[in-house]
């Protein structure tokens, strides 16, 4: 095995003893997973007392499956968390932070977050207080015109109607207090979405800029951008359905007027043609009474959107871990 695979930790008493979970999606893009994996567990088992590693296999292909399996023989304090199929990249991060056990949990990307990055984090979530820390890409994403216009519409449309402030390079690299994680991870929303739950949230939030490895985020389709905001907005407010509620109430109100000036024509305007009346009349009543029902219907239903969300967004198919989970084996959870 190559000197840089093995595991240099120095004495226990220059570590900083705290619990660092890391989480990490993992899916068919990505790729030599055996060396992301030593390079994180030898940063850090010289870091911190006690660390985990969770990796989330959202998709993983069969070979880098074998390479993660060969690998928790070999390194400790490794769990795997297979899904059972192909999950959104958020329902994979959850399923990371709700299995977590430690004090401090980092989301990192494979091949696109450096590891190196991974001590400002914790130095600012507990060093300063701040219970989230955000990732900034100095890079900007790429893609077509029609995408970078929909990402700012977006971006505007949250600050302004939602008051929610996502910064247009934000990514998935997080850090996050336990604190934090007990209050995301509290929610039953069926559909959660990292980056912008954090900032729904309400606690103090640090942004880290850094560069990634591989440059900007890996281009997405302007439909799978649409319907994935769409999904999003629509999880955590309920402006859109007030707007078609404001929209169905001015359109019975336009009715009703109609409706009166037809009955005015009808009794003091004369050579009205024979059942212009009737007809007219019958039309308002029906588009006033469809409004009202819409109208109605629109609240009723952000109502539900924001009661039940209980379908489940992830199923863990199985779980694998290292024949070791503890770095410390002097640790004891009494004291004496």
């Amino acid at each position: 095995m190559p000197d840089r695979y093995v595991l240099h930790a120095p004495p226990v008493h220059q570590r900083s003893d705290i619990f660092v979970s890391l989480v990490a999606v993992v899916d068919e893009s990505t790729t030599d997973v055996g060396f992301f994996v030593r390079s994180l567990s030898d940063e850090l088992a010289l870091r911190y007392s006690n660390y985990e590693i969770l990796l989330i296999d959202n998709g993983l292909v069969p070979s880098e499956l074998q390479t993660v399996r060969t690998v928790l023989r070999e390194l400790a304090c490794i769990r795997v968390l297979r899904l059972s199929r192909l999950f959104s990249l958020d329902s994979a991060v959850f399923a990371g932070l709700e299995s977590a056990i430690g004090d401090y949990l980092i989301v990192v990307t494979p091949g696109h977050d450096p590891i190196s990055v991974i001590p400002d984090i914790i130095d600012l979530l507990a060093g300063t207080g701040t219970d989230i820390v955000q990732g900034i890409s100095s890079v900007a994403r790429r893609g077509t015109w029609s995408s970078r216009v929909g990402r700012r519409f977006f971006y505007w449309y949250n600050r302004k109607f939602l008051h929610v402030e996502i910064p247009s390079r934000a990514t998935h690299l997080t850090g996050l207090t336990r604190r934090a994680v007990n209050t995301l991870t509290a929610t039953s929303r069926s559909h959660r979405y990292l980056r912008h739950l954090i900032r729904h949230v309400g606690y103090g939030i640090a942004d880290l800029h850094y560069e990634p490895i591989c440059g900007a985020a890996a281009k997405r389709s302007v439909r799978s951008g649409y319907l994935q905001a769409v999904e999003m907005i629509s999880s955590y407010s309920t402006h859109p359905l007030r707007v078609v509620t404001v929209m169905g109430s001015v359109a019975a109100l336009f009715n009703l007027f109609y409706a009166i000036y037809v009955l005015t024509v009808s009794f003091f305007v004369g050579g009205v043609v024979q059942g212009w009346t009737t007809t007219s009349l019958q039309l308002s009543i029906m588009f006033f009474i469809i409004s009202i029902v819409l109208a109605v219907q629109s609240e009723y239903l952000g109502r539900i959107l924001t009661e039940t969300r209980r379908e489940p967004s992830y199923v863990i198919m199985e779980e694998l871990e290292s024949e070791t989970l503890i770095s410390d084996m002097q640790r004891r959870n009494v004291s004496v």
